[in-house]
């Protein structure tokens, strides 16, 4: 999928590390994208409190393996009831929120992350 939103380098996401790479979707949810242990990880959302809770994945959020051109699939973890998405290295992946394309995952082992320049992320 296209965006006419422009796309820009957001830091790394890596599937051998613990930090999780976090964009601001606006409206209290926060995606977030942490991993499992080589080779997986996953994305997931919370709301902005300290500490997050989690929070259902939010309605118009589609991801798709653009490696092979397919939706994911969200699964419900028993630790997590509110959904995630699994994700793995060396797949590529675009999130989308209401058609438009907000988050890339461009793998390399580890993921550069870009996000709609609107948009805000940190990394915890």
């Amino acid at each position: 999928m296209k965006t006419d939103i422009t796309m820009r380098f957001a830091g790394l996401f890596s599937y051998i590390n613990t930090n999780t790479c976090c964009v601001d979707l606006g409206g209290n949810v926060v995606l977030r994208i942490g991993s499992l242990g080589s080779p997986n990880g996953r994305i997931y959302f919370t709301d902005n409190a300290n500490p997050p809770n989690d929070i259902r994945i939010p309605a118009g959020i589609t991801v798709t393996d653009v490696t092979r051109n397919r939706p994911v699939a969200p699964v419900f973890l028993h630790n997590n009831p509110f959904g995630d998405f699994i994700i793995n290295y060396p797949t590529n992946y675009e999130i989308t929120f209401n058609n438009q394309v907000v988050v890339r995952l461009i793998n390399q082992e580890q993921s550069t992350v870009e996000i709609a320049n609107n948009l805000d992320h940190f990394v915890e």
